[in-house]
């Protein structure tokens, strides 16, 4: 199918200048982080790869990067509003740099030290996965476990560094088992580099989440795949048919166990319910797997396990706004009017601005037929900005 479009096409691609390939990368470049910050480390990617695998002047090959670093500070500076005060720009620069927490640097470093290690625990043992970890924030970088993923990721990184190095300065090794080792080099820099974003100082309310690893895993892939070539090219010679045998039989059996895993996996994410039910089971201190058990099962109409974990989820967290909100919503379409009230009431004690909350309470309170009760509420959530709100306020004027 393919060779009919690459007969065509050769001659436009024949006569494409490399300039012509150069600006593309550069408008898909501002593309990608356009759309999602992890492209941010592009720049940084492309010249290890640059300088690990390409020949020539070193000031030519820099002069080439330099339009992918100022793009990136310009989207940055875009980011962050560049037309404000100067006074202002560090102190806007300290919030964007964070994400819905007020975890310090520090103990966000601390702790990623121990979640790099657990994403790498899962590319090899993909066991205990879970969608929605509560997982524990460090303090010390002298703890024995971030101490001891730290420096495992040391030995990590320098084993690159080494590769790379043995690549450029080995001479009796084959030029294909050169390039094995180098490309293992470049697998494990691409791992940390594009880990660097989520992973780093810029603290962020998840902790992990097992999807930041999935880009940064095909540099482990890469160099995994990279260093197993290199070490049979190089003892090749050595090996017997027992010890052929197994470079044939064991990547089958990894295939096996790893569909196995991914069925099995996929059967927890089968829908809503059995997804945050494998949450709570692993997460039972987090208020969050509790309260999307309860709107899965919400939305089956089973609201009286809605309301069974909504109220498990507040008694976690007990300020936690939404699933007051939600609860409400529960006791009101099983027709407890009253307590739903009760539980719109206490949300907006927590949150005065709470707009959902002063919605919901309108329509209970026009069901009941409370209109003053209701257009109030209507009102409030109208002049929050709140379209639902400003409908119903209309109808409800009509009605009355």
């Amino acid at each position: 199918y393919l060779s009919p479009i690459t007969y065509y096409l050769s001659p436009i691609t024949y006569y494409l200048s490399p300039i012509t390939y150069y600006l593309f990368s550069v408008i898909f470049a501002i593309l990608a982080m356009k759309t999602k910050e992890i492209a941010f480390t592009l720049p940084a990617v492309i010249a290890i790869y640059e300088s690990m695998f390409f020949e020539g002047k070193i000031n030519k090959r820099l002069l080439y990067l330099i339009p992918f670093f100022f793009l990136m500070l310009a989207i940055l500076l875009n980011l962050l509003q560049t037309d404000k005060p100067i006074e202002n720009l560090l102190a806007h620069l300290d919030e964007k740099a964070r994400s819905e927490t007020d975890m310090s640097r520090f103990d966000y470093l601390f702790t990623q030290f121990r979640v790099i290690v657990t994403y790498i625990r899962l590319i090899f043992f993909p066991v205990n996965q879970n969608f929605d970890y509560d997982y524990p924030v460090y303090h010390s970088f002298l703890n024995l476990e971030v101490l001891l993923s730290f420096v495992s990721l040391l030995l990590i990184f320098c084993s690159g560094v080494y590769f790379y190095f043995r690549s450029r300065f080995t001479v009796h090794y084959s030029l294909f088992t050169l390039h094995c080792l180098r490309l293992a080099s470049f697998g494990i820099f691409w791992f940390f580099v594009t880990l660097s974003v989520e992973s780093g100082i810029i603290p962020i309310a998840d902790v992990i989440n097992e999807h930041r690893g999935y880009l940064p895993s095909a540099g482990i892939f890469i160099s995994l795949s990279a260093f197993i070539f290199a070490v049979y090219l190089r003892f090749k010679d050595r090996f017997t048919p027992s010890h052929k045998m197994i470079f044939k039989v064991l990547p089958l059996l990894i295939i096996i166990l790893l569909s196995n895993a991914t069925y099995a996996r996929n059967k927890v994410w089968k829908n809503e319910v059995s997804l945050w039910s494998d949450v709570v089971m692993k997460s039972p201190g987090k208020a969050r797997g509790f309260y999307n058990l309860g709107s899965a099962y919400h939305d089956e109409k089973k609201f009286d396990k809605a309301i069974e974990n909504y109220t498990m989820a507040i008694s976690l967290n007990p300020k936690y706004v939404k699933a007051y909100t939600n609860r409400g919503n529960a006791y009101d379409e099983k027709g407890q009017p009253d307590k739903a009230v009760e539980d719109y009431l206490k949300a907006l004690s927590i949150d005065p601005h709470h707009t959902d909350a002063y919605f919901n309470l309108g329509v209970t309170y026009f069901r009941k037929g409370i209109f003053d009760n209701a257009i109030e509420n209507f009102q409030k959530a109208c002049s929050m900005g709140d379209e639902r709100g400003c409908r119903a306020l209309k109808d409800t004027s009509v009605t009355r």
